[in-house]
């Protein structure tokens, strides 16, 4: 086995597109951007709709939500093997997803001192740091995550030639480690306006 793959379910591979069994370290990049990417969108364009305003929802500066993309990684890494069973996809997913973003929340709050989300005032939810909407989304969001965003963002980076493929994700992550040295230098985003 190559030593930049990270085993993800079986060590069995198909040829088929998205459908093998292995994800690349490099691949594994590729992941966390799209999904840190697509959960910017997502929580841009939910401020978007909701109050009509721009909002950088990430902890950092650039247009990534961290969260999504770390979670997003636990989820493919936790569950890839479970992939046969749609339902246990789904409820692993939430549990899993809602105990990240729990945990996530206490470590934003105490360990830097800022609160991103508060679900307060929504109905089931767990000291403001988890509701039950949130965790049926999570659920959708880790089927997604399984069988369309990572075989998709795989997919767009089997498209680069290799060299390209190794420089955009360098580039990537060196702006991804410039964001967090931004941050370290002028504290985490505030989640305003843009």
């Amino acid at each position: 086995m190559d030593p930049n793959e990270c085993i993800v379910g079986d060590t069995s591979e198909t040829t088929e597109p998205g459908k093998r069994d292995r994800y690349s370290f490099l691949e594994f990049i590729y992941i966390f951007f799209f999904f840190a990417i697509a959960g910017w969108i997502w929580e841009c364009s939910l401020y978007l709709i909701r109050d009509h305003v721009l909002v950088n929802r990430g902890t950092k500066y650039g247009p990534w939500v961290p969260i999504y993309g770390y979670g997003g990684i636990l989820v493919i890494l936790l569950l890839w093997r479970f992939r046969k069973s749609i339902l246990r996809v789904f409820l692993y997913g939430s549990i899993i997803s809602t105990a990240f973003e729990y945990l996530t929340s206490v470590v934003l709050e105490y360990g830097l001192g800022v609160v991103y989300w508060d679900y307060s005032d929504e109905p089931f939810n767990v000291n403001g740091r988890i509701t039950l909407v949130s965790s049926l989304a999570f659920g959708v969001f880790s089927l997604l995550g399984i069988f369309v965003f990572a075989p998709a963002a795989v997919w767009i980076a089997r498209r680069l030639k290799p060299k390209t493929r190794r420089i955009v994700a360098i580039v990537l992550c060196c702006l991804y480690g410039l964001d967090i040295l931004a941050c370290a230098i002028f504290g985490f985003n505030p989640a305003s306006g843009l």
